[in-house]
C-alpha cells in the first residue's frame, strides 16, 4: 500500500489528522504547508520571556473521538486543562473570578501549537511551500505546483485543508462540485500580543466581552497565584469579527493603539507600562457560515476539501473533518 501517494495541503489540525490517519493506513503521505511551522491557527509566538497563544486560545470536546484525542494528547504532555479566572463582561470587572464554562477547556502544553504533537508521524512535511495549482495528469493522478515554480507528484489523491477562500481558489477551477465552498463565510481577526512590565492589576485571567472592539482577552500563561504573577505579563487580545473587518487594512500601530485603549476601558484599570507589543492579522480566523458537511469531494473522489469551515468554528470541527476526509479517500481507493 505504500506505493499509494497522497498529498495534503495544510498542516493545521484538519490536515495533520488526515495525514496521520492515511499514514497509519499504510499510505505514503506528503504534507505541504505554506508557513514555517505546524498547527495553523493553533498558533504560538515565542519570546525571550515566554509565549503568546495568538490564535485559538483553548479547545473543548463534544465528540467522543476528539475527547479521546485530548486524553491522548494529555498523556503525551501535549495538552493540559485550563480553568482561568474568567470574566463575562459587565460591571465590577476587577472583582470577577471563576470559570463558569460548562465544557472543560484544554490548552496545548506548554503552548497551543503542541496540541498537534500526537498527529506528527514520520511522514514528509514540506514547510514554506505555498501550493498555487493542482494539475490533473489523468483520471487517477495529480501534480502540485507551488509559488516558486516547483512541481510535485504524481499523487493518487489530494486533500486540501486550507481556509475556505484559499481552498476555493485551488479547487473551483477543477470541478463545479467544489462550488459550494463559495458559500462559506469566514471572518477575520486582529490579534494583539502585549507584554506588560507589571502584572495587569485584575483578579481575572480572561475576558469574554462583546465590546465593539474586543471579543476576547487573556493572559497567555497559566498561574493560580494572583499575587505572584510572572513579569513581563503576556496578554493576547482578539478583536471582534466586525471590528476586524472594518479595520482589516489599517496600520498595525493604529490597531495596537485602539485595542489597548479598548482593553483599558473594559478592564477598568490603568494599564502598566509595555515591555513589548505586536499585532497579527488573521484574514480567515473564524467560520461564520459553515459548509454544513464534514468534507467535499470531486474528481472521482480523489480530490477532497476539508477543514474546520466544513462543520463550524471549533478545533474539534477541524479534527473531525480531517478524519472524515481521510476515511473518504480510503473508501475511494479501496472501497
Amino acid at each position: 500500500m505504500t506505493s499509494i501517494r497522497i498529498a495534503i495541503i495544510g498542516a493545521g489540525m484538519a490536515g495533520l489528522k488526515a495525514a496521520s490517519t492515511l499514514h497509519n493506513a499504510g499510505m505514503n503521505v506528503c504534507v505541504f504547508e505554506k508557513s514555517r511551522g505546524l498547527g495553523g491557527r493553533l498558533a504560538s509566538r515565542r519570546t525571550e520571556f515566554g509565549h503568546f497563544n495568538h490564535g485559538a486560545q483553548y479547545v473543548t470536546a463534544r465528540h467522543p473521538g476528539f475527547a479521546a484525542y485530548l486524553e491522548q494528547a494529555t498523556a503525551f504532555n501535549a495538552a493540559q486543562s485550563w480553568k482561568p479566572n474568567l470574566h463575562h463582561g459587565g460591571t465590577e470587572i476587577a472583582q470577577s473570578h471563576g470559570n463558569l464554562a460548562l465544557d472543560q477547556w484544554y490548552q496545548g502544553a506548554p503552548q497551543m501549537n503542541k496540541l498537534i504533537r500526537p498527529l506528527v508521524e514520520p511522514f514528509s512535511v514540506l514547510k514554506q511551500h505555498r501550493i498555487t495549482r493542482i494539475e490533473q495528469l489523468d483520471r487517477r493522478s495529480f501534480a502540485l505546483h507551488d509559488d516558486l515554480e516547483g512541481v510535485f507528484g504524481p499523487f493518487d489523491g489530494v486533500i486540501v485543508t486550507a481556509p475556505a477562500p484559499q481552498t476555493a481558489e485551488l479547487l473551483r477551477p477543477m470541478s463545479p462540485r467544489f462550488d459550494p465552498i463559495g458559500d462559506v463565510v469566514m471572518a477575520p481577526c486582529w490579534a494583539v500580543m502585549a507584554a506588560f512590565e507589571q502584572p495587569l492589576p485584575t483578579a481575572f485571567d480572561a475576558i469574554i466581552h462583546q465590546s465593539p472592539a474586543i471579543s476576547w482577552a487573556a493572559r497567555s500563561s497559566q498561574s493560580s497565584d494572583l499575587f505572584h504573577r510572572r513579569c513581563p505579563d503576556p496578554w493576547v487580545l482578539h478583536a471582534t469579527p466586525r471590528w476586524s473587518r472594518d479595520h482589516l487594512e489599517e496600520d498595525k500601530d493604529r490597531i495596537i493603539e485602539k485595542m489597548l485603549a479598548a482593553l483599558r476601558d473594559i478592564s477598568g484599570v490603568k494599564l502598566p507600562e509595555l515591555h513589548s507589543v505586536d499585532a497579527h492579522r488573521w484574514r480567515f480566523a473564524r467560520t461564520e457560515t459553515p459548509l454544513g458537511a464534514s468534507h467535499l469531494n470531486g474528481m472521482n473522489g480523489r480530490v477532497i476539501a476539508a477543514g474546520d469551515w466544513c462543520l463550524g468554528a471549533r478545533v474539534e470541527a477541524a479534527w473531525r473533518s480531517g478524519q472524515s476526509a481521510a476515511h473518504a479517500m480510503i473508501e475511494t481507493l479501496f472501497g
